[in-house]
């Protein structure tokens, strides 16, 4: 018998500067699951906002005007890390 599909609850994706592929990946997951799952994204360093990734997400209709590229420590000072899956890109 196949073991049950558990679905995790807290999802980070990290990436170096925090500003094309991991917010990107972050804001395709959100759109995909809603809010079942809570999901965030972070970098090693803190990079400048990219607009190439907002200018893709556009295009299908997604917004990443708010995002601001966050460093795992800062990450950390806001909301702990505590997720069941992390996705480094």
């Amino acid at each position: 018998m196949a073991a049950p599909v558990v679905r995790p609850q807290a999802v980070l994706f990290a990436c170096a500067r925090n500003v094309v592929r991991s917010p990107m990946a972050a804001a395709l997951f959100g759109h995909l699951f809603g809010r079942s799952v809570y999901v965030r994204s972070a970098g090693a360093r803190k990079g400048e906002t990219d607009g190439f990734a907002a200018e893709v997400l556009d295009e299908i209709g997604l917004d990443l005007g708010k995002h601001k590229p966050m460093t795992f420590e800062e990450l950390e000072d806001w909301e702990g890390l505590n997720f069941d899956l992390i996705v480094t890109l």
